[in-house]
């Protein structure tokens, strides 16, 4: 075969448009997308560390948002997590401070009205925060990994006011982490990246249900995981991880065991400095594919899944504002199909990018 003969792959099909770009407030970090005032039309929540402050987007279900509603918030919000803390039926949202060694918690109104709860003091320089039941008495409670290799969880007593439970100490900084049952005995369990200079590993926390948990197991080794998510990428019924790496640039898809293990990762890659995954049915096909917000790249990157599970080379990359460091997914215009919404850190942005409905 001559030079001439050899083709590079194609990258899969242009399946995004950039719909709109919204404004929000300085230095936007983390995204959700979320129904937060049960319309039926989904939101998007950015927390915003440079103004200390929370952006909502109310989605009018056709891809459009209206005016951004700015909540001040407390110091270097970096993290969100949404959940009933009250029990009242309407979604809170906690946010985390970095500035002030706390988290904070708005309770939903239902009418596009938060009130805020006093703050709630944790260890120095809260990084992460999850809201599920970690103790089987039918109330959310909070955890928060810590910049100094530790984890705190925050027991609830079902009407936003929250106790402090056990401190878990970890061997690395999480900058990120996802709850469920991983070995499927009914309590939850909590998947954390952990990355710090001296040791890196997704640790696998199985919970005792009473709100402890055990020694961690531990996968990806010395593979510096940033973010985790989880999803059920082989339609077996159990939640897998997808890890995005600060070690060349990798992104990994660990199945799960069911057992609180996990099987060896399956790397791919997106762009340079991979931060932030989402995962989705993109395509028109019935797997699950991952979409990365890429920082140094200023992109974000459409991996495609194959038949036999890994992931098609190359990637679908979309230019996007100045260091992309969040993004999510939802059906914003309400055309059955998955738009990605992501946050440009350095612009104060949200840019929207609806899905494009492909003809055959």
């Amino acid at each position: 075969m001559s030079a001439c003969d050899f083709k590079l792959p194609s990258p899969p099909p242009d399946l995004f448009y950039k719909f709109n770009v919204i404004r929000v407030g300085q230095g936007p970090s983390y995204l959700i997308s979320y129904d937060i005032n049960q319309d039926g039309a989904i939101d998007i929540i950015s927390s915003n560390a440079k103004d200390s402050s929370i952006s909502i987007l109310y989605g009018n279900g056709d891809g459009t948002f209206l005016s951004t509603v700015k909540i001040q918030s407390l110091p270097e919000p970096s993290s969100l997590a949404i959940g009933d803390v009250n029990n009242d039926g309407k979604p809170d949202i906690a946010i985390n401070s970095k500035g002030t060694h706390s988290f904070l918690t708005l309770l939903g109104k239902g009418n596009n009205k938060f009130s805020k709860l006093r703050q709630v003091r944790t260890g120095r320089v809260p990084l992460y925060l999850i809201i599920d039941d970690f103790n089987n008495d039918g109330k959310q409670d909070v955890a928060v990994s810590l910049t100094f290799s530790k984890m705190e969880i925050y027991l609830g007593y079902g009407n936003g006011i929250f106790r402090k439970g056990k401190t878990i100490q970890m061997r690395s900084r999480a900058f990120s982490g996802v709850s469920g049952d991983f070995n499927r005995d009914g309590n939850k369990d909590l998947a954390m990246a952990g990355s710090s200079s001296n040791s890196s590993a997704i640790m696998i926390f199985l919970g005792k249900g009473d709100g402890d948990f055990n020694k961690p197991i531990h996968a990806a080794v010395g593979l510096m995981p940033l973010t985790l998510i989880k999803k059920d990428m082989n339609a077996d019924g159990l939640d897998d991880l997808i890890m995005a790496s600060a070690k060349g640039d990798n992104i990994l898809m660990l199945y799960s065991n069911g057992d609180g293990t996990f099987q060896k990762g399956i790397p791919f890659s997106g762009g340079g400095g991979p931060i932030s995954l989402v995962a989705e049915h993109f395509n028109d096909d019935d797997l699950i594919d991952i979409a990365v917000a890429n920082s140094r790249s200023s992109s974000f990157s459409l991996a495609i899944r194959k038949s036999d599970g890994t992931f098609l080379y190359k990637t679908r990359d979309y230019i996007t504002g100045g260091t992309p460091l969040a993004i999510t997914s939802g059906d914003y215009n309400s055309d059955g199909l998955p738009d990605i919404a992501v946050a440009s850190n350095a612009e104060g942005t949200v840019e929207i990018f609806l899905r494009r409905r492909i003809l055959r």
